[in-house]
């Protein structure tokens, strides 16, 4: 096997299951929200779908508050008021975070090895900046990388200005590479500018995700080796239906994704990690793989 100079770690879905963390943490601050304002559900559920796609995101920090629903049960109060309000549908969610939230078997010890060996390793995700850093460090995997390379932050402030500046006084801008919402999978450009910011030549780099039709197709049109997680491309029906319900998906990216399939119908990726992400040491560290054999 070829010598890597770099892995490029697409997050969610990889290293750890972020459908079935984040569905049941949004549905659980929905129906706290409705418990709380006796709200029509589906029509809360509606108006989130329209935040989501106005800004082109499903993770857009604290939606709730921007949704036709709340501003209209609240008119005379301020954001900050509204979301002391609804600080136990917020806590709800993070209740439920704490809970969801955890690596696949076998990510921190690949991890762990890959770190001793003299192979970089960055992560690529098109979430964005505060939900990417929050979940790198609520799994304590920002030490693994290098840089971070992800969607731009968004532009809402946080309800309370002293969380936020807290929050933001341990940021580690220093790894954080923003790309602005049209660099999206499966466009080999944003891979091919990774490697020329590390300056690796793609045949040098292998890139590791779950989504055939996004992280496979990017990666071998990039000339990047790619490196499949099967293991995170499958969801329950229950839980993507619930996702799909709230998601910040348009007709046109609908459309998007059907091309899409259709152009990786015969892709076949250069490597298959079947069972958990520990089998990419037999990719990147064959020899170490089979001293421990």
């Amino acid at each position: 096997m070829k010598p890597w100079h770099l892995l490029v770690c697409d997050l969610d879905n990889t290293l750890y299951d972020w459908v079935a963390y984040f569905v049941p943490s949004f549905y659980a601050m929905v129906d706290e929200t409705v418990a709380i304002t006796g709200c029509d559900r589906e029509k809360l559920l509606d108006d989130f779908r329209t935040v989501h796609r106005k800004h082109h995101d499903a993770e857009y920090p604290f939606a709730l508050l921007e949704t036709n629903t709340i501003a209209a049960l609240f008119p005379d109060k301020s954001r900050s008021e509204i979301a002391t309000l609804l600080d136990p549908a917020f806590h709800a969610f993070n209740s439920n975070r704490k809970e969801n939230l955890r690596l696949y078997p076998g990510v921190r010890e690949a991890l762990d090895e890959l770190s001793k060996s003299k192979i970089p390793l960055v992560a690529h995700t098109e979430s964005n900046l505060y939900a990417a850093v929050d979940r790198l460090r609520r799994l304590d995997l920002m030490k693994y990388f290098k840089k971070v390379f992800c969607r731009e932050r968004s532009a809402v402030p946080h309800p309370n200005p002293t969380v936020a500046q807290s929050w933001l006084s341990g940021f580690p801008s220093e790894k954080i590479i923003e790309l602005a919402h049209h660099e999206r999978k499966p466009n080999p450009q944003v891979l091919l500018e990774i490697c020329k910011n590390e300056y690796v030549a793609p045949s040098q780099v292998a890139y590791v995700g779950d989504s055939m039709a996004r992280d496979m197709l990017m990666a071998r049109d990039a000339g990047v080796y790619a490196v499949w997680a099967k293991y995170g491309a499958s969801h329950t029906t229950e839980y993507y239906r619930k996702l799909v319900r709230v998601t910040h998906w348009s007709d046109e990216d609908v459309r998007r994704e059907a091309e899409l399939g259709a152009r990786v119908k015969e892709l076949r990726p250069d490597y298959v990690l079947d069972e958990n992400f520990g089998e990419i040491l037999h990719v990147l560290l064959p020899s170490a793989v089979k001293g421990r054999a």
